[in-house]
Order: structure tokens, then sequence, then C-alpha cells
């Protein structure tokens, strides 16, 4: 989804860059429309808005004050007020400029199976932009998947619940507004729920991928959803008639979800993708099963990106702490340029998931001194 604020032309003399920095807002309780903010403004004036912990938002400098001046408590002929001697433009156009970006977050705020990620005003900040912190960063909350979830030596590096919501306040204080929790097998972790609900109260987006056929069940998904999850990425085998077998119960919920498939290289996938969709999946990912299934993989994609499915190539992988073999995947840095960091099970900070190289440690360190070792290239 996109939405469009004009971008006004600032008077030179009396322009001001906003402070930057990371502001909340609640509406007061007796607001008949109720809805949360969370804004940070970059030093450049552009700025992230997260709308009820469910939506990040990209703003371009004249949304980004306009949701400033919201936060502090102005109403519309207020704000105008402050615009008017900022901008070359008549009151009437600031006005319905002031209202039209209220009315898209009261909008968004009332939705349910909203994408994770939209833009006013121009497209997504990318990773090498002087950002003071990354749009969202992976956790990977243990190593273990559903084929080992015993393994002890695995458990033993993990963090507990207390030092994960320590990392978790780390990053809202940073000002990320969005965290993904994978693995391994995220659903192995039996304070998974309660680190989501704890992601909630502090307002972020939060995502999980998985593979966990238990989430078919509504009684493991539906007490996730009311934690908090915005967004599932969850993977599937489609020649597994145990795969498909229950999946209405995930794509009937108010969740954007993606699913996750192996493409094989002789196979066609068209009829399959409309029959998921008519289920009711938001979105697709798919991962070429080897490297000669990649061509396949990528023909199908842009055949269908055409015809109007939507594909989310930039969720984290799953990390196969025993299996070295390679995980194919269609995203391309080069073409797409962004990057997400991760946060290992350990808490170190890292390109991804099983790198031996890290930024140091967030669970020992304050994220300002991991975020300029990130910014200027080296490690710990």
């Amino acid at each position: 989804m996109a939405a469009k604020t004009t971008n006004l032309r600032a008077n030179k003399e009396s322009f001001k860059p906003l402070p930057p920095g990371f502001y909340t807002y609640h509406t007061a309780a007796e607001s008949p429309d109720q809805f949360r903010l969370h804004l940070r403004v970059e030093p450049d004036g552009e700025g992230i808005l997260v709308v009820n912990a469910a939506t990040v938002l990209h703003l371009n400098q004249t949304a980004t004050e306009f949701a400033y001046h919201l936060i502090q408590g102005k109403d519309n002929v207020q704000i105008v007020d402050v615009l008017s001697e900022r901008y070359n433009a008549t009151r009437e156009v600031l006005m319905h400029d002031v209202q039209l970006f209220i009315d898209q977050i009261l909008y968004l705020g009332r939705q349910n199976d909203l994408s994770p990620s939209a833009t006013i005003g121009f497209e997504s900040h990318v990773f090498d932009k002087n950002l003071s912190a990354p749009m969202r960063i992976d956790c990977c909350l243990t190593h273990r998947t559903l084929a080992d979830s015993d393994d002890h030596l695995l458990v033993s590096n993990e963090l507990t619940t207390g030092d994960w919501k320590s990392l978790l306040t780390k990053l809202y204080n940073a000002g990320i507004p969005h965290v993904v929790f994978f693995g391994g097998e995220p659903t192995l972790r039996h304070d998974l729920l309660d680190l989501m609900a704890f992601t909630e109260q502090l307002g972020l987006v939060s995502g999980l991928v998985s593979s966990d056929p238990d989430l078919k069940n509504p009684a493991v998904l539906l007490p996730l959803i009311e934690a908090g999850l915005d967004h599932l990425t969850f993977s599937l085998d489609p020649s597994s008639p145990e795969d498909l077998q229950d999946l209405s119960n995930i794509l009937d919920q108010d969740l954007f979800t993606c699913l996750r498939l192996p493409v094989h290289s002789n196979r066609d996938y068209h009829d399959l993708i409309r029959e998921l969709q008519d289920l009711g999946a938001n979105a697709f990912n798919f991962l070429p099963e080897d490297e000669f299934s990649h061509a396949n993989a990528n023909q199908l994609q842009h055949e269908l990106s055409e015809s109007g499915v939507v594909f989310v190539d930039d969720m984290p992988l799953t990390y196969r702490f025993h299996d070295p073999q390679p995980i194919f995947s269609l995203w391309d840095p080069d073409s797409q340029p962004s990057q997400q960091l991760v946060i290992q099970p350990d808490g170190s900070l890292a390109d991804h998931a099983g790198s031996q190289n890290n930024y140091g440690s967030l669970l020992h360190e304050d994220w300002s001194s991991l975020w300029s070792r990130v910014m200027a290239g080296g490690v710990a």
C-alpha cells in the first residue's frame, strides 16, 4: 500500500529542521478513534511512523512534520498555523493536506491484514543512508528446529526471557520500529507468547517466520495474534498433503500472511498460487530448491507479479545449525538495496544468522556502540 502526501516547498528563510528523535502518542481516552503512534524523525527531516504497532509508514519531510505536530497535541488549525509560516502554500491547501494525512492514519488504524510496511511520499529508506538506526531487526530466538528440539547444547547458548525483553527495550529506545522473530523454529521457545506481548506493549511491529504445523491449530495461533503478532511468513511444502491440510485455519485469520514455498525446476505453480490466493494468502516467498531451480523461480515470480500477486523476499531465512547446505533465495540486495541485521540467540548482532563475525553483544553494550561499528563496517 502506498499513500502520497504533497511535498510542499519550504520558505528557506524560516525553515528549521525538526529535532531528530523518537516520539510517541496515544489518543485521549474519550476519543472515538483510538490509535497509537510512534514517530522517528531522522536528521534529514524524513521519518518513520508506526501506527498501532501494526504498520510502519515511511514518511517524506512534509508528512513527518504533520505527524510530529499531531504527536505534540496540536489540532488541525494549530498544525496549519505552524506550517503556514514554513511553507509557500495557502491555508486551504495546508488544511486539505493535513486532513488527508489524518484520514490516512485513521484508515490504517481501523484495518486488519495490512502489509507491515508502507510509504507516504517516497520509497523506503535504503541501508546505506545515514540513518540513526535500521528499519527492522531480525531476532533469531533459537537455532533449534522441529527435528532437534531436545538438543540441550543448542539451548545452553540461548538468552533468557528477561534478556530478550532487555534487548527489545534497547531496540525500542533506539527508534527501531519493526522486529521479526525467527530461528531455527521460534515456536520452540516457551516464552514466544510472552515476548510477542512485550513487543506489542512497547509499540513495535512484530513478525514471525515459522514452519510449525501447530500454527494451523487456532488454539495455538490465535493467542499469538491477540498478543500482537502483525504478520506471519509460514513455510510449507505444497507437495505434501499434510502441509496443505487445515491451512485455511491460518489464512482465515486477520493476519497478513506470506506463504514460503520451495520451487523445483520442473514444476508449474500457477494454479497452486491462485488456489492459495483464493484461500486468503496475502503474499508469497519462493525459495529455489537448488541452483537449477533458480531460473524457474525467477520467471514464475516475474509472471505472477505482473498479474498482481504480491511477493515478499526480504524475510529472514531459517537457520539450520546442523546443516551446512546453503538455502537459495531470490532476494537480490543489489537491485533491492536493503538490509536487516540479526540478533543471534546469544544476543550478538550480526549480518546474518550463524555468522561467526558480529558487531558486539547487545546484551552487554548499548545500541549506539554497536550501530557505530555497523556504519563503520567493522566487527567487534
